[in-house]
């Protein structure tokens, strides 16, 4: 029977150690993700699943189309979401966040400080993005304008299309600094406490057992000391808004 056991352990950290998940990640959110897929979000992805002896292939894609093929079945997972209503009937999710930041307003110099949005604000946000159940709730309120990346937001704020878009901090200090926009663009208050999580596709009937694994990786680097060292960034002068939880 011992040895039963022991034979049993072997053959399940054996499978364990063989796992392979395809993971999607978006584009344009660096320094979370950046063009090539790098960035916080993907090195935090990457070193929890390594923790437990899972390897990690990502496919870089625009936020909605990895949205889409992990909802089809065709990718495992995909980051960096946050939870609402509607993404939590829509994918399997673990307890623990990639990382947690801030969400903020951001409007054009000169504009009176932004604390809330109003109704018939003119908001840019980006596609197919969550801004909290609040935000869903009320938005009929408002004019929305949806782009693609984070650059764009800041563009139509800069060029007064918009009187505000919503950002994360650490994203909007990023671009706000390479576009020289110190001078056009400034930050309101916090829109909402942001958790970014990998959701996991209902497709595949390994996504609870994948989601624990996730789990149990970023709890293993934290014990190690890892995860707040990889807040941090690997690039040289990456700056991150992303708390330590």
């Amino acid at each position: 029977m011992k040895r039963l056991l022991i034979l049993l352990t072997i053959f399940l950290n054996l499978a364990t150690h063989s796992l392979e998940v395809n993971i999607g990640v978006e584009n344009s959110w660096p320094p979370y993700a950046d063009e090539n897929g790098e960035g916080i979000s993907s090195t935090i992805v990457v070193e929890a699943f390594r923790q437990v002896g899972v390897k990690v292939k990502l496919h870089i894609y625009p936020y909605t189309r990895i949205m889409e093929m992990t909802k089809r079945g065709e990718l495992d997972g995909c980051y960096n979401v946050a939870r609402d209503k509607v993404t939590n009937t829509e994918f399997i999710f673990g307890e623990e966040p990639i990382l947690k930041t801030t969400a903020s307003y951001y409007h054009p110099v000169g504009s009176e400080y932004k604390e809330k949005l109003v109704p018939g604000d003119k908001v840019a946000l980006m596609r197919g993005y969550q801004y909290g159940d609040e935000f869903e709730r009320n938005r009929d309120r408002y004019d929305e304008t949806r782009v693609n990346t984070q650059e764009q937001i800041l563009k139509l704020i800069e060029r007064k299309r918009v009187n505000v878009g919503i950002l994360a901090d650490g994203s909007a200090d990023f671009h706000i600094k390479r576009l020289n926009l110190e001078k056009v663009v400034k930050k309101g208050a916090v829109h909402f406490d942001l958790e970014v999580f990998l959701a996991f596709s209902k497709e595949n009937h390994k996504s609870k057992k994948l989601a624990e694994l996730l789990d149990e990786g970023i709890n293993k680097l934290k014990e190690k000391g890892i995860y707040k060292d990889l807040l941090v960034g690997k690039k040289k002068g990456q700056k991150t808004l992303a708390r330590n939880p």
